[in-house]
């Protein structure tokens, strides 16, 4: 339509013209393009509304265990346990899914389930978490498989890129460590995580870590101690004989 025309008639004839070679397709679009931002504003609305959901059967769930002075009752863990599979069950890839796994691991271990506990913590490993999520996981996960005797399998969970839980990591490796029996390697893991809380935001917060590693410490005297006796004691009788 980029002619000159002399008339009015003739604009309205190649108005026409063009309509008649172009109305359709363009009309198409258009039908496309509206459909396209109502199906959008239509999806989003409906994340926002599983969102609501979600959010509100995880509020629930902490609600549920609650209990008298932080004590839930059978009745109340029971409810949160259902809570919690519901999440699962109705909005698996959200992120209120895995923290209820996370809490269903906990309630475990507080029930000494430790094999459901490690099922939930791999539920949650396995439905492609956030990082801050996966290293939470794991870190859980070592706890509960050193609980059950799974020390390699701990330790394994414990590699690799541990952000800002390298502390925390470095601890727990201590501790699987001391569990073992191998306090040389517990010893060198609960300095190395003294080291990393020194140079982190809040130095000397935790001092059960400085426990652990006094209590090494005095392990390590009392083990010394009776064979440098029985060394003084086999010089004296050298020299007296």
């Amino acid at each position: 339509m980029a002619e000159s025309y002399q008339t009015e008639d003739e604009q309205v004839e190649a108005l026409k013209k063009w309509w008649k070679e172009n109305g359709k397709s363009t009309l198409l679009t258009i039908i496309v393009a509206i459909a396209a931002v109502f199906g959008y504003q239509g999806w989003e609305k409906q994340q926002q509304a599983e969102v609501d959901a979600a959010s509100a059967i995880y509020q629930n769930l902490l609600t549920a265990t609650g209990g008298q002075n932080g004590i839930a009752t059978a009745t109340q863990t029971a409810t949160a346990n259902h809570l919690a599979d519901t999440l699962k069950s109705d909005f698996p890839s959200s992120t209120y899914a895995r923290f209820a796994a996370l809490y269903k691991a906990k309630l475990a271990v507080d029930a000494k389930d430790l094999t459901g506990a490690e099922q939930e913590l791999q539920w949650v490993l396995a439905s492609g978490p956030s990082a801050e999520i996966t290293l939470q996981a794991k870190l859980r996960l070592s706890r509960v498989l050193s609980a059950q005797g799974q020390y390699d399998e701990a330790l394994a969970q414990l590699q690799g890129d541990t952000g800002t839980y390298a502390t925390a990591y470095e601890e727990a490796k201590g501790d699987i460590y001391v569990a073992q029996g191998n306090n040389a390697d517990a010893a060198l893991a609960y300095q190395k995580a003294l080291e990393l809380e020194q140079q982190g935001t809040n130095p000397g917060s935790n001092p059960l870590l400085s426990l652990k590693i006094q209590q090494l410490a005095t392990q390590a005297d009392a083990a010394v101690t009776p064979a440098e006796a029985t060394t003084a004691t086999t010089d004296s009788t050298d020299k007296e004989a």
